[in-house]
């Protein structure tokens, strides 16, 4: 089983911005998100933890392992980090900031992420009770791009809100 979970809410999370590669701790909130998160998955029996390399995963990610009853292994995978919004980051959601930077040559494009993203294949196809910590980018890339479905069939995910995913067959 795949499971996904987006990290824990930072202060740029609070302000609505971007914040991509910015590298942030989990603010108090979102400490306490993660924690009652961990609370939720330590009822699932995840086996292995992979979570992009940034502090706000990493953070989500050990909070996670350290409450979970398996104390599953946490592994690092340069892969799962955000989208790089280049000059956007810090700057705020707006729907003309959005279209703006979707169009930017200096940003991340969703190709480029989706193609990174597939490692996920070979990751999966080996790891059973996998859970993920990665951010709102990876979460929707892998939705929209990939062909995974949530079990909630969102689009988006909140802070520290976690799904089950699976593959929708023909898709990769």
């Amino acid at each position: 089983m795949l499971y996904f979970i987006r990290h824990g809410e930072t202060d740029d999370n609070r302000k609505n911005v971007w914040m991509g590669r910015k590298d942030l701790p989990l603010s108090q909130a979102g400490i306490d998100q993660a924690k009652a998160a961990a609370e939720q998955l330590a009822k699932l029996p995840i086996a292995i933890i992979m979570t992009s390399p940034l502090l706000r995963a990493r953070q989500t990610a050990d909070l996670i392992a350290q409450q979970h009853p398996r104390s599953p292994a946490v592994r690092i995978a340069d892969w799962l980090t955000e989208r790089d919004f280049g000059p956007y980051e810090g700057m705020k959601k707006t729907s003309a900031n959005r279209i703006a930077m979707n169009a930017s040559t200096s940003v991340e494009s969703m190709e480029s992420l989706t193609k990174r993203l597939a490692a996920l294949k070979n990751v999966s196809n080996t790891q059973e009770h996998l859970l993920i910590v990665s951010h709102s980018g990876v979460y929707r890339c892998l939705v929209d791009s990939l062909g995974y479905q949530s079990t909630s069939n969102q689009c988006s995910l909140k802070n520290a809100e976690f799904v089950s995913l699976t593959l929708h067959c023909g898709k990769y």
